[in-house]
C-alpha cells in the first residue's frame, strides 16, 4: 500500500541481514521469557492463585502499554539496538525484585517487566521494516516474532525442572542474568543506531500513535482484532500451565511438556500464517481462519481431564498454541503494509496500545470467571466467544474491501 524504505536490503550482505534477524528474535525471547516467569512458576510459589497472576499479567502489560505508545520516542532517541538492550536490563532488575518474594514488590516488578516489553516489538519493527520487502513482509515478521512462543518454550521447560531441582528463585534469578548477557551481546549491532538523536524526549503528543491508529479505518479493525486475539494468547501463557496441574491431574513436569507444545506449536503456527499470508496475499483471510481454529481449541481445552491421552492433549494444545500464540507476526506484517512511510514503529506502537490492552483486560477477566466459577475450564470455554468476535470484525471489513475492488478494478485491498 505505501511506498517503504527499502534500499538498506540492497546494500546489507545476506550474513547482515540473517545476524540483525537473529538479534531481534532473541531479544523477544527473552523479553518475553520475562514476563511469563512468574504465571509459569506460580504452582510452586506459596500463596499465590489465579487471580493473583492475572492481576500480576494485567500490571505487566499496563506498563507493555506505556512503553509501546513511547516507544517511537525511545527508538528515535536511542537507536532500536540501545532501545532493546535498555529493555532487557530493566527487566533483568524486575526479574531480580521478584525473587524477594514480596507482594508489593511483585507489582513494582510487574510494572518495571511491562515498561521494559513495550519498546521492543517497534523498535525490531522498524529494523525489519527497512531491511524487508513488501512481497516478504509476512514471513520476516513472523520469523522474528517465533521469538515469543520460543520464550515462552524456554520458560515453560527450563524454569519448572529448574524450580524442581533447585528453587523457583533460582530459576527468576538465571533468567535475570540471561537477559543482561543478551543485552550485552548485542552491543556490535549498535551500527544500526546511526539514525538515533541522542535525546529521549517525550513530547505533549505522546498520543500521536494512537490516533494514527484510530484515524486509519483498516489499522482500527486490526488492532481491536488484536486487542481480542491477546486475551486469547494470555489464556495459554498464563494459565494453561495452572490448568493442566491444578484441574488435569498432571505433574508439574509433564504439564511443563505440555505447555512447552502449545509454545513450539506457537512457533510453527507463527511461520505457517506468515508464509500463506504472503502466498495468498491477504492477510485478513489467514487471520479469518485462525478464528475459527481458536474457537474451537478454547472449547477442546476446556474439557481436559485426567481422562485424556497424552496424544489428544498435545493435538489440541498444539492447535491452540498455533493460532492463539501465532497469529502475531501476520498481525505485525500487516500493520507495516498499512503504516505511512517511515512512520512503522508509530503506528506499531500505537497499535500495541490496544493488544496489551486487551492483555491489561483479559488475564483479570479470565481469573475472575474462574474464581467464580471454581473452574478453569469452564473459562476456557466461555473463552471461545472471543474469536467468534474477531471473525465478524475480519469479515465485514473484508467483504466491504472485496465491494470495492469489484467497482474499481484498479484497486487492492492488501
Amino acid at each position: 500500500m505505501n511506498d517503504r524504505q527499502t534500499a538498506p536490503l540492497q546494500q546489507a550482505s545476506l550474513g547482515a541481514q540473517v545476524v540483525t534477524l537473529a538479534c531481534t528474535l532473541a531479544i523477544q525471547a527473552v523479553a518475553t521469557a520475562a514476563t511469563l516467569a512468574f504465571p509459569i512458576l506460580a504452582p510452586v510459589i506459596p500463596g499465590v492463585q489465579p487471580a493473583a497472576v492475572g492481576v500480576f499479567l494485567a500490571v505487566v502489560y499496563f506498563g507493555a502499554m506505556i512503553g509501546s505508545v513511547i516507544g517511537s520516542a525511545v527508538v528515535t532517541g536511542l537507536g532500536p539496538v540501545r532501545a532493546s538492550q535498555a529493555a532487557l536490563l530493566l527487566q533483568a532488575l524486575a526479574l531480580g525484585l521478584l525473587t524477594v518474594d514480596n507482594p508489593g514488590l511483585r507489582l513494582v516488578a510487574a510494572l518495571l517487566c511491562g515498561l521494559g516489553y513495550g519498546p521492543i516489538t517497534p523498535a525490531s519493527s522498524q529494523i525489519l521494516a527497512r531491511t524487508t520487502p513488501a512481497a516478504r513482509m509476512g514471513i520476516a515478521f513472523s520469523l522474528k516474532q517465533t521469538g515469543v512462543p520460543l520464550g515462552g518454550l524456554l520458560t515453560g521447560v527450563a524454569l519448572p525442572l529448574i524450580a524442581t531441582f533447585f528453587s523457583w528463585k533460582t530459576g527468576l534469578a538465571g533468567l535475570a542474568v540471561l537477559a543482561a548477557t543478551v543485552s550485552l551481546i548485542s552491543s556490535p549491532l549498535r551500527t544500526l543506531d546511526a539514525e538515533a538523536t541522542g535525546r529521549l524526549v517525550i513530547s505533549k503528543t505522546w498520543y500521536r500513535p494512537i490516533a494514527e491508529v484510530l484515524a486509519h479505518p483498516q489499522l482500527r479493525s486490526m488492532a481491536v482484532v488484536s486487542l481480542l486475539f491477546s486475551a486469547c494468547q494470555l489464556s495459554v501463557s498464563g494459565y494453561l500451565m495452572a490448568f493442566l496441574h491444578r484441574e488435569a491431574g498432571m505433574g508439574l513436569a509433564q504439564a511443563g511438556v505440555i505447555y512447552a507444545v502449545a509454545q513450539g506449536a506457537g512457533i510453527a503456527g507463527r511461520l505457517l500464517w506468515g508464509h500463506l499470508a504472503d502466498r495468498i496475499g491477504s492477510s485478513r483471510r489467514v487471520l479469518m481462519a485462525v478464528c475459527v481454529l481458536m474457537a474451537l481449541s478454547c472449547v477442546a481445552t476446556g474439557s481436559f481431564s485426567s481422562h485424556w491421552g497424552i496424544a489428544a492433549l498435545c493435538i489440541v494444545s498444539a492447535v491452540f498454541g498455533a493460532t492463539a500464540i501465532g497469529w502475531n507476526g501476520v498481525f505485525l506484517g500487516e500493520l507495516a503494509r498499512l503504516a505511512p512511510r517511515g512512520a512503522v514503529a508509530s503506528v506499531t506502537g500505537g497499535a500495541l496500545f490496544f493488544t496489551y490492552f486487551g492483555v491489561v483486560a483479559g488475564p483479570p477477566a479470565f481469573g475472575y470467571l474462574a474464581d467464580r466459577t471454581s473452574s478453569l475450564g469452564f473459562a476456557y470455554v466461555a473463552l471461545g466467544v472471543v474469536p467468534c468476535i474477531a471473525l465478524a470484525l475480519l469479515f465485514l471489513p473484508d467483504r466491504a474491501m472485496r465491494q470495492r475492488a469489484v467497482e474499481k478494478p484498479g484497486c487492492s485491498s492488501q
